[in-house]
């Protein structure tokens, strides 16, 4: 028998990694808060792959989008403290486990960051895709 989405599942464990040690949001920032550096769980992708009647599998790919952000005009902050983050979140989420599934695999892709600046801002995005296979 086929096994549930396991999107949530996983947002949550992603969540409850990450959201000690720097703010995680799932699509947006929420609140009141206004934080200088956050993750957010964004999009997800599955594939329900199904090798043999006797087992089931899903493949899913998570994004995070990992931001830092500097007010202020001109040349200000780095990107050390992104690539800092992404770093830290990295190794946070080396030895994830997903309730009730076995992650038989597991990948990190990194698409390209995307900065950008303002007369009154600096942000810095980096990403990590965790791709993972569970069953």
């Amino acid at each position: 028998m086929a096994k549930p989405n396991p999107n949530k599942i996983i947002r949550k464990a992603i969540y409850d990694l990450v959201n000690p040690v720097y703010p995680c949001f799932d699509m947006q920032v929420t609140g009141k808060l206004n934080p200088a550096q956050y993750v957010i769980i964004s999009t997800q992708d599955k594939t329900d792959v199904n090798p043999n009647k006797c087992a089931h599998r899903w493949e899913v790919a998570t994004l995070l989008d990992i931001v830092c952000i500097y007010n202020g005009a001109g040349n200000v902050g780095s990107r050390v403290a992104n690539d800092d983050m992404e770093q830290a979140i990295r190794t946070m989420l080396e030895n994830i486990t997903i309730a009730g599934y076995t992650v038989l695999n597991q990948a990190f892709e990194y698409p390209s960051n995307l900065d950008s600046s303002t007369s009154t801002q600096v942000v810095y995005r980096n990403f990590i895709r965790l791709v993972l296979t569970l069953e």
